[in-house]
């Protein structure tokens, strides 16, 4: 409608992009609003363009249509309001994004990391935590056929290059922070958190070889030696392990290592661990909490907060036992000297929720909904950890009386996303922190 009514040229199937001539792609995007504090959000990710398998393994990306329609682009963000007619959107945002070059840099790998892995026969088993910004989303209508791929017999779901929902959180982010209604990078770059890698470490080595590769200084070390290595001093904190994980990563920039412009973009959760002399974690894993009227408001698993959760790229950094060694940190608040159990740094190694998994996860997010829809948010009625089916919900609150708004009028407690400790356990004694 956009590109017949307003700008007057008829729909087409060019694989050039909308505006050749400036090189430009046009893209419109739906938003969210939230209903409690009136924020947008973004609702899906971007989709560029269609993949065919066959095309792909034999396209270098710079020939490819991804580049054509994703380097330069005017998003044009429209407010999606359920039930309302497409023709009564209303339009709120417009920004001209040159996607910048060091960002293309990491698309790329992105594009050769899902190209590898057609070309080994396995488009059946892509999943958009494969890669960091560029992401190969199911697309098509319910019913359709799986695709034919190369390499293999097993025919692979519809999928398209899109942009993630995270690296679109990032775009928006700028706009409404500008205070205004349009926003450009085209000759002024956006402006960056911190950078975690360079542009010139990216052209040799890949974004996580580059990450896992500052750990292995640090493996088999402690608390205590790990700051004298990063030069800090030693402190009690809760967050403590979870922030040299950070220095590290960051080559001492940060503690805040999600701060970081490659992690805002790309979504990556990191998870800091201390297991016990057992080998396991030693508490399960907490997300965010759950968002009722998001839940509530959206009948799509896939386009669901829970599914990019899932799908994101997990970094894991874990400590182990040190031989029933201890510890003395120094405790600021309280001017005294605490001796602690020693725990050592063991393993780091990013991770992708395979694809069974994520089956299992999506009759978990149908059990929340369809109790969110029938007003029974109550913790019994939600999977247990003792259902030992690898998630569940309970409270992380801290108080039973902390309570959110119930989109079926109000309030309900606050339950969280959570994998089970022995889930855990398994995703780190299958994996490797070998660089």
């Amino acid at each position: 409608m956009v590109e017949e009514l307003f700008f007057n040229y008829e729909i087409n199937s060019n694989k050039e992009a909308d505006f050749a001539e400036a090189n430009l792609e046009l893209k419109c995007t739906p938003l969210l609003k939230s209903k409690t504090d009136g924020a947008f959000r973004i609702k899906e990710r971007l989709v560029c363009t269609m993949i065919d398998y066959f095309e792909l393994v034999n396209t270098r990306f710079e020939d490819s249509h991804l580049i054509a329609k994703c380097k330069l682009m005017l998003l044009l963000f429209y407010l999606h309001v359920k039930g309302t007619p497409s023709y009564d959107y209303k339009f709120l945002f417009r920004i001209l994004w040159q996607l910048p070059q060091k960002d293309l840099l990491l698309i790329k790998k992105d594009y050769y990391t899902i190209a590898e892995k057609v070309r080994r026969g396995e488009a059946h088993l892509l999943s958009e935590g494969d890669t960091l910004y560029l992401g190969a989303c199911r697309k098509g209508q319910k019913g359709d056929s799986p695709q034919r791929q190369p390499y293999s017999d097993i025919r692979a779901n519809k999928r398209a290059f899109s942009l993630k929902p995270a690296y679109m959180r990032y775009i928006l982010s700028h706009v409404t922070e500008s205070d205004n209604n349009h926003y450009s990078n085209y000759s002024v770059p956006a402006d960056v958190q911190y950078e975690l890698v360079s542009q010139q470490e990216l052209e040799s080595k890949s974004f996580e070889q580059i990450i896992l590769q500052r750990f292995n200084a640090y493996r088999g070390l402690d608390y205590l030696q790990i700051c004298e290595k990063l030069g800090i001093t030693p402190y009690q904190s809760k967050s403590k392990y979870a922030d040299v994980a950070s220095l590290i990563a960051s080559n001492g920039k940060s503690k805040r290592l999600t701060h970081s412009d490659e992690f805002v973009k790309s979504g990556i959760i990191v998870k800091t661990l201390r297991l016990n002399t057992k080998g396991m974690p030693e508490e399960s894993m907490s997300f965010k909490n759950i968002d009722y009227q998001e839940i509530f408001d959206n009948d799509e698993w896939v386009d669901s907060e829970l599914y990019e959760l899932f799908t994101n790229r997990f970094l894991f950094v874990v400590f182990k036992p040190s031989d029933n060694a201890t510890i003395t940190v120094h405790n600021n608040k309280t001017g005294t000297d605490t001796v602690e159990s020693s725990y050592i740094l063991d393993k780091v190694f990013f991770w992708t929720m395979p694809t069974d998994y994520l089956q299992l996860a999506t009759e978990y997010w149908q059990n929340i909904r369809e109790n969110v829809l029938n007003n029974n948010i109550r913790l019994n009625a939600f999977w247990s950890i003792r259902d030992h089916r690898y998630f569940h919900v309970r409270p992380k609150a801290r108080r039973k009386t902390d309570t959110v708004p119930n989109p079926n009028g109000g309030t309900a407690e606050k339950y969280c996303y959570w994998f089970n400790a022995d889930f855990v356990k398994q995703i780190i004694d299958n994996s490797s922190s070998d660089v």
